[in-house]
């Protein structure tokens, strides 16, 4: 596809995949540091820029995951475990939006003073955000056994 080899498009997206997965670890130290209360407010600057890098990072695995997928398009399609990792690429890209709103909430307000159901959104929102991550990486295992 548009002449890039196809073993570096797998290596770029395996290397936004390890860049992705340095952002969900930051992530999680950074928002469990304010879920145990050992930060009142998160810096807004760190979140945006941390949300951007992981938005960044889900598109280029997109867009290689495209080019991947376009050669091996008629296997793909007869396998469901590209299904269940297309439905957690889905999951991540709408949980981003959700992520968007709710990274705000702990610019402005100590874990301690957020409503109980927005604390039960942050922590749904946070676990779809790791189990689809893992889901997807797990899920392209199966698909060339």
């Amino acid at each position: 596809m548009l002449g890039i080899p196809r073993d570096l498009i797998f290596y770029m997206h395996i290397v936004t995949l390890c860049v992705a997965g340095c952002g969900v670890l930051i992530a999680d130290k950074i928002g469990f540091s304010w879920f145990r209360g050992k930060v009142e407010t998160l810096s807004l600057k760190t979140l945006a820029r941390l949300h951007n890098v992981m938005g960044a990072t889900l598109a280029l695995m997109i867009l290689s995951g495209l080019a991947l997928f376009w050669p091996a398009r008629e296997y793909l399609v007869a396998q469901p475990s590209f299904y269940i990792k297309m439905t957690f690429v889905i999951l991540l890209i709408l949980n981003s939006f959700a992520i968007d709103a709710l990274m705000k909430v702990a610019t402005h307000t100590p874990f301690k003073e957020v409503s109980s159901g927005k604390k039960r959104f942050l922590m749904i929102s946070g676990a779809v955000s790791l189990c689809s991550w893992i889901g997807a990486g797990v899920m392209a295992f199966f698909l060339f056994p």
